[in-house]
Protein backbone atom coordinates (compact mmCIF):
# COMPACT_ATOMS: atom_id res chain seq x y z
CA UNK A 1 0.00 0.00 0.00
CA UNK A 2 1.40 1.74 2.23
CA UNK A 3 -0.42 5.95 4.85
CA UNK A 4 -0.07 12.55 6.93
CA UNK A 5 2.75 15.38 7.64
CA UNK A 6 5.73 17.99 6.67
CA UNK A 7 7.63 16.56 3.72
CA UNK A 8 11.11 17.55 5.93
CA UNK A 9 13.97 15.09 4.90
CA UNK A 10 15.30 12.67 7.80
CA UNK A 11 18.48 13.90 7.26
CA UNK A 12 17.80 17.11 8.67
CA UNK A 13 18.57 16.87 12.40
CA UNK A 14 15.98 18.84 14.00
CA UNK A 15 12.67 16.23 14.05
CA UNK A 16 14.19 13.19 15.84
CA UNK A 17 13.07 9.45 14.58
CA UNK A 18 11.21 9.20 18.36
CA UNK A 19 9.47 12.61 17.57
CA UNK A 20 7.97 10.95 14.24
CA UNK A 21 7.64 7.29 16.00
CA UNK A 22 4.79 9.24 18.66
CA UNK A 23 3.59 11.26 15.93
CA UNK A 24 2.59 8.30 14.12
CA UNK A 25 1.21 6.35 17.39
CA UNK A 26 -0.86 9.31 16.83
CA UNK A 27 -1.51 9.42 13.51
CA UNK A 28 -2.15 5.69 13.46
CA UNK A 29 -4.72 5.59 16.54
CA UNK A 30 -6.58 9.03 14.54
CA UNK A 31 -6.92 7.47 11.19
CA UNK A 32 -8.10 4.17 12.64
CA UNK A 33 -10.89 6.15 14.16
CA UNK A 34 -11.81 7.48 10.94
CA UNK A 35 -11.50 4.54 9.32
CA UNK A 36 -13.95 2.76 11.65
CA UNK A 37 -16.35 5.89 11.25
CA UNK A 38 -15.86 5.24 7.38
CA UNK A 39 -16.63 1.92 7.50
CA UNK A 40 -19.64 2.26 9.40
CA UNK A 41 -20.68 4.09 6.47
CA UNK A 42 -20.00 1.60 3.58
CA UNK A 43 -21.19 -1.26 5.17
CA UNK A 44 -23.55 -0.24 8.16
CA UNK A 45 -23.10 -2.28 11.36
CA UNK A 46 -19.07 -2.75 11.66
CA UNK A 47 -17.55 -5.15 14.63
CA UNK A 48 -14.18 -3.34 15.07
CA UNK A 49 -12.84 -6.73 16.27
CA UNK A 50 -9.27 -6.29 17.93
CA UNK A 51 -7.17 -8.05 15.88
CA UNK A 52 -8.32 -5.89 12.61
CA UNK A 53 -8.17 -2.83 14.86
CA UNK A 54 -4.32 -3.52 15.48
CA UNK A 55 -3.63 -4.66 11.91
CA UNK A 56 -5.41 -1.23 10.78
CA UNK A 57 -3.50 1.03 13.51
CA UNK A 58 -0.14 -0.50 13.01
CA UNK A 59 -0.50 -0.23 8.89
CA UNK A 60 -1.61 3.00 9.53
CA UNK A 61 1.74 3.64 11.85
CA UNK A 62 3.90 2.18 9.41
CA UNK A 63 2.98 4.07 6.13
CA UNK A 64 3.49 7.29 7.80
CA UNK A 65 6.98 6.03 8.94
CA UNK A 66 7.67 5.40 5.43
CA UNK A 67 6.63 8.61 3.81
CA UNK A 68 8.62 10.78 6.39
CA UNK A 69 11.49 7.70 5.37
CA UNK A 70 12.01 6.71 8.42
CA UNK A 71 13.98 3.56 8.71
CA UNK A 72 11.84 2.45 11.91
CA UNK A 73 9.22 1.86 9.73
CA UNK A 74 10.12 -2.06 9.02
CA UNK A 75 9.63 -3.26 12.61
CA UNK A 76 5.89 -1.94 12.45
CA UNK A 77 5.50 -3.05 9.32
CA UNK A 78 6.68 -6.46 10.41
CA UNK A 79 4.23 -6.64 13.31
CA UNK A 80 1.55 -5.36 10.76
CA UNK A 81 2.11 -8.06 8.54
CA UNK A 82 1.78 -10.72 11.26
CA UNK A 83 -1.54 -9.31 12.25
CA UNK A 84 -3.22 -9.24 8.51
CA UNK A 85 -1.66 -12.39 7.60
CA UNK A 86 -3.79 -14.33 10.52
CA UNK A 87 -6.87 -11.78 9.51
CA UNK A 88 -6.98 -12.84 6.04
CA UNK A 89 -6.53 -16.57 6.48
CA UNK A 90 -9.73 -15.86 9.02
CA UNK A 91 -11.71 -14.99 5.91
CA UNK A 92 -10.36 -16.99 2.82
CA UNK A 93 -8.68 -14.18 1.23
CA UNK A 94 -5.45 -16.39 0.92
CA UNK A 95 -3.79 -14.30 -2.04
CA UNK A 96 -3.61 -11.77 0.91
CA UNK A 97 -2.64 -13.77 3.84
CA UNK A 98 0.30 -14.91 1.09
CA UNK A 99 1.63 -11.63 0.61
CA UNK A 100 1.47 -10.56 4.26
CA UNK A 101 3.48 -13.74 5.28
CA UNK A 102 5.58 -12.97 1.95
CA UNK A 103 6.12 -9.37 3.75
CA UNK A 104 7.10 -9.71 7.18
CA UNK A 105 10.72 -11.88 6.19
CA UNK A 106 10.84 -9.21 3.21
CA UNK A 107 10.82 -6.14 5.11
CA UNK A 108 14.28 -7.22 6.84
CA UNK A 109 15.53 -7.08 3.58
CA UNK A 110 14.65 -3.44 3.20
CA UNK A 111 15.66 -2.39 6.86
CA UNK A 112 19.05 -3.21 5.40
CA UNK A 113 18.32 -1.37 2.06
CA UNK A 114 17.34 1.61 3.14
CA UNK A 115 20.46 2.25 5.60
CA UNK A 116 20.60 4.49 8.86
CA UNK A 117 18.07 7.62 8.81
CA UNK A 118 21.48 9.57 8.77
CA UNK A 119 22.94 7.87 5.48
CA UNK A 120 19.49 7.13 3.84
CA UNK A 121 19.16 5.83 0.71
CA UNK A 122 18.11 8.59 -1.72
CA UNK A 123 14.92 8.25 -3.87
CA UNK A 124 15.40 7.95 -7.56
CA UNK A 125 13.26 7.04 -10.79
CA UNK A 126 13.12 3.85 -12.60
CA UNK A 127 14.86 3.59 -15.56
CA UNK A 128 12.85 3.03 -19.09
CA UNK A 129 15.25 0.02 -19.93
CA UNK A 130 14.27 -1.83 -16.63
CA UNK A 131 10.78 -1.63 -17.25
CA UNK A 132 10.02 -4.88 -19.49
CA UNK A 133 11.92 -6.99 -16.84
CA UNK A 134 9.83 -5.68 -14.21
CA UNK A 135 6.35 -6.34 -16.45
CA UNK A 136 7.92 -9.59 -17.46
CA UNK A 137 8.33 -10.95 -14.16
CA UNK A 138 4.77 -9.06 -12.78
CA UNK A 139 3.03 -10.90 -15.61
CA UNK A 140 4.34 -14.10 -15.06
CA UNK A 141 4.25 -13.95 -10.91
CA UNK A 142 0.57 -12.67 -11.40
CA UNK A 143 -0.78 -16.14 -13.94
CA UNK A 144 1.30 -18.50 -10.97
CA UNK A 145 -0.70 -16.73 -8.46
CA UNK A 146 -3.84 -17.15 -10.03
CA UNK A 147 -3.59 -21.04 -10.71
CA UNK A 148 -2.50 -21.00 -7.34
CA UNK A 149 -5.26 -19.28 -5.80
CA UNK A 150 -8.26 -21.01 -8.05
CA UNK A 151 -6.39 -24.60 -7.29
CA UNK A 152 -7.33 -23.84 -2.85
CA UNK A 153 -10.36 -22.18 -3.98
CA UNK A 154 -9.96 -18.87 -2.38
CA UNK A 155 -12.47 -15.76 -3.49
CA UNK A 156 -11.79 -13.38 -6.40
CA UNK A 157 -8.87 -15.36 -7.18
CA UNK A 158 -7.94 -12.48 -10.22
CA UNK A 159 -8.24 -9.79 -8.04
CA UNK A 160 -6.99 -11.25 -5.32
CA UNK A 161 -3.71 -11.82 -6.75
CA UNK A 162 -3.49 -8.28 -8.37
CA UNK A 163 -3.25 -7.64 -4.45
CA UNK A 164 -0.60 -9.83 -3.89
CA UNK A 165 1.92 -9.34 -7.12
CA UNK A 166 1.24 -5.42 -7.11
CA UNK A 167 1.97 -5.51 -3.39
CA UNK A 168 5.24 -7.38 -3.91
CA UNK A 169 5.90 -5.34 -6.67
CA UNK A 170 5.26 -1.86 -4.92
CA UNK A 171 7.43 -3.18 -1.87
CA UNK A 172 10.49 -3.97 -3.86
CA UNK A 173 10.41 -0.51 -5.44
CA UNK A 174 9.92 0.96 -1.78
CA UNK A 175 13.00 -0.86 -0.51
CA UNK A 176 15.10 0.78 -2.93
CA UNK A 177 13.21 4.33 -2.95
CA UNK A 178 12.24 4.03 -6.40
CA UNK A 179 9.81 6.91 -6.50
CA UNK A 180 7.17 5.02 -8.55
CA UNK A 181 5.97 2.74 -5.93
CA UNK A 182 3.61 5.38 -4.70
CA UNK A 183 1.79 4.72 -8.29
CA UNK A 184 2.05 0.87 -7.57
CA UNK A 185 0.62 1.38 -4.61
CA UNK A 186 -2.37 3.14 -6.05
CA UNK A 187 -3.33 0.76 -8.50
CA UNK A 188 -3.37 -2.04 -5.60
CA UNK A 189 -5.69 0.36 -3.29
CA UNK A 190 -8.14 0.94 -5.75
CA UNK A 191 -8.30 -2.97 -6.11
CA UNK A 192 -8.39 -3.85 -2.49
CA UNK A 193 -10.69 -1.41 -1.70
CA UNK A 194 -13.37 -3.34 -3.73
CA UNK A 195 -12.14 -6.88 -2.77
CA UNK A 196 -12.17 -6.39 0.52
CA UNK A 197 -15.74 -4.19 0.54
CA UNK A 198 -16.99 -7.75 -1.57
CA UNK A 199 -15.63 -9.61 1.87
CA UNK A 200 -17.53 -7.54 4.38
CA UNK A 201 -14.06 -6.28 5.53
CA UNK A 202 -15.16 -2.42 5.65
CA UNK A 203 -12.71 -1.16 7.86
CA UNK A 204 -10.17 -2.51 5.69
CA UNK A 205 -11.60 -1.10 2.93
CA UNK A 206 -11.87 2.10 4.46
CA UNK A 207 -8.55 2.13 5.12
CA UNK A 208 -6.86 1.77 2.01
CA UNK A 209 -9.02 4.32 0.74
CA UNK A 210 -6.88 6.55 2.92
CA UNK A 211 -4.27 5.21 1.53
CA UNK A 212 -5.17 5.90 -2.09
CA UNK A 213 -5.58 9.59 -1.02
CA UNK A 214 -1.85 8.90 0.62
CA UNK A 215 -0.18 7.98 -2.35
CA UNK A 216 -0.37 11.48 -3.75
CA UNK A 217 0.85 12.59 -0.65
CA UNK A 218 4.02 9.94 -0.66
CA UNK A 219 4.59 10.97 -4.30
CA UNK A 220 4.88 14.59 -3.97
CA UNK A 221 7.07 13.96 -0.05
CA UNK A 222 9.52 11.94 -1.82
CA UNK A 223 9.91 13.59 -4.94
CA UNK A 224 10.53 17.21 -3.13
CA UNK A 225 13.41 15.09 -1.27
CA UNK A 226 15.24 13.82 -4.82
Amino acid sequence: GSAVVSATSPRHPDVSVWHDAAVSAAVGIAATAVTYAAARALGGSVALGGLEAFAVFTSYSCTYLAVRQRRINYVVGMTSTVAYAVLFQRQGLYASMVLNLYLTPALIYGWFRWNRDSDTRPVTNLTWRSLPIYAAVTGAFYAGAVFVIDSFDGQMARWDAVILIGSMLAQFLLDNKKLENWIVWAVVNVVAIYVYAQAELYLAAAQYVLFLLNTVYGYWSWKRTM
